[in-house]
């Protein structure tokens, strides 16, 4: 009886101290695999002249994470117009996508790109839950801009990006997704590791298939990192959606950036019936 009391009152919590640490070693590498900003070699310097689009700070309980916004142009009529909330790839930050946003800028769109935490200049360390936080500010920021229409704000992802804003389509409304070169799952990318090691399980296809409206998947057919057979898969599960293929990687998508524009136009042209 002595030894049952010795072993529940100190080996009991070693043991169960030593299980937690090692699932908490296990769960680790999946979340490095997940979130990358260790891998960003250089931090671009922000272009204090730019003149296209104004930076602000979001404060969260970790401190300050960045977001661009870029006000719609190229429209004469003093109307709500459409906007777009983009969400970049791991290895990557919001200044990799500028030249996206400023391309939608001239085609009439309002854009804010939302940076992940310790990304780049934001503080904190990323997670689903904190980056579902934020996004959700951000979506929520974008829709009350006088010049924008709610009725009308597209998600763009890539890669990663496709994961976390597939995840916020379940939560806010989007008149169209758009998810470049990203993953069905991270469970799919993380070679069948079981759920309880995934801390960060993001399932693009769960909630692309809960979406009711248009869906374009873009994707390399040479991709490495995220295999071209997530697109087929997802568009083999997800019918209604269009899936356009590339001849490229991960990294080197689009091939032919014009050819790329006119692909996401037509697509946007199909979801309003009219050019936007």
């Amino acid at each position: 009886m002595r030894n049952s009391k010795i072993y529940f009152h100190y080996l009991l919590p070693a043991v169960l101290l030593f299980w937690y640490a090692v699932m908490a070693g296990c769960t680790h590498p999946v979340r490095r695999l997940v979130f990358q900003p260790h891998h960003i070699q250089k931090l671009p310097p922000f272009p204090d002249s730019a003149t296209q689009f104004n930076r602000y700070w979001l404060h969260t309980e970790q401190g300050r994470v960045e977001w661009w916004l870029f006000k719609g142009g190229g429209s004469a009529v003093p109307r709500k117009g459409p906007a777009v909330l983009m969400a970049h790839g791991n290895r990557e930050l919001i200044d990799h996508y500028r030249k996206r946003a400023e391309t939608y800028q001239q085609i009439g769109f309002t854009v804010l790109l939302g940076e992940y935490r310790g990304y780049g200049r934001s503080d904190g360390s990323p997670s689903r839950e904190r980056i579902a936080s934020d996004f959700r500010h951000f979506y929520d920021h974008l829709i009350a801009l006088p010049n924008v229409d709610p009725a009308r704000i597209v998600f763009h992802g890539r890669s990663l990006g496709g994961g976390v804003l597939s995840d916020l389509s379940r939560e806010r409304p989007a008149a169209a997704i758009i998810v470049e070169s990203t993953f069905l799952s991270i469970k799919a990318m993380a070679w069948g590791a079981p759920n309880f090691l995934l801390s960060d399980n993001y399932n693009t296809l769960a909630a692309l298939r809960t979406y009711q409206g248009p869906i374009l998947i873009i994707h390399g057919t040479h991709d490495k990192v995220v295999p071209v057979r997530h697109a087929v898969e997802m568009k083999r599960q997800i019918p209604g959606a269009e899936l356009i293929l590339y001849e490229c990687g991960h990294s080197n998508c689009p091939p032919d950036w014009e050819i790329y524009w006119a692909n996401i136009t037509s697509f946007l042209d199909q979801v309003w019936g009219t050019p936007f």
